[in-house]
């Protein structure tokens, strides 16, 4: 599963408001190859405010055959180098997440956010999108599409 390390989704609504084994092996020949270093935008959107920020992304990723370890995105820009972490996770033979994450995570200002999240590596891209929603504060739409 996505391992999105608790009070991330804190740190995206403030920033956007304001602006196993032994070893790495490789992957195996029926799991695409996505090692490497990847630039791109994320989109913060906020549907019941009608705004939205753009920023510029980078974040780079290891593999060991299915399992790939993806380094925090980093948000520039207008989004003043947030760092979003995302740990690890399992790809399929076509490069999508295996386990897509749901879950919630508390925001001492908002209360509960629930949370969905999908994705995964498609070609030379890594394409995400996480879905956000309080009682209290603003729904955001977090949509990452980076390159390699």
């Amino acid at each position: 599963m996505l391992n999105f390390k608790r009070g991330w989704v804190v740190l995206v609504v403030i920033a956007a408001s304001a602006c196993g084994g032994s070893g790495p092996t490789g992957p195996s020949n029926s799991i695409p190859n996505v090692v490497g270093n990847y630039s791109g935008n994320t989109t913060l959107a906020f549907p019941q405010r009608g705004t939205s920020v753009t920023c510029p992304t980078s974040t780079s990723v290891t593999q060991s055959g299915n399992t790939v370890s993806i380094a925090p995105l980093i948000l520039a820009g207008p989004c003043g180098n947030l760092s979003v972490p995302l740990g690890q996770t399992t790809i399929d033979a076509t490069g999508a997440f295996m386990e897509n994450p749901n879950g919630t995570v508390d925001d001492p200002s908002c209360g509960t956010y629930s949370y969905a999240a999908s994705g995964g590596f498609f070609g030379r891209s890594m394409q995400m999108s996480i879905n956000a929603t309080s009682r209290t504060c603003s729904t955001f739409n977090m949509t990452t599409n980076v390159s390699h």
